[in-house]
C-alpha cells in the first residue's frame, strides 16, 4: 500500500485511519520519503 500527503502529520493520520497506531506496527517496504512536496510511504 502506497500512502501520500502533504506534510508528516497528514502521513501519520493516513497511516492511524488504517488502523496503524504506533512505529513499531508499521512494516515500511520503503521509509517516508519526499517526492514533489509530497510524503510517500510504502507500507506492507
Amino acid at each position: 500500500m502506497t500512502i501520500q500527503a502533504e506534510t508528516l502529520v497528514q502521513l501519520t493520520e493516513e497511516l492511524q485511519k488504517h488502523g496503524l497506531q504506533l512505529v513499531s506496527d508499521v512494516h515500511f517496504t520503503r521509509a517516508p520519503y519526499r517526492q514533489n512536496h509530497r510524503w510517500i510511504c510504502i507500507v506492507e
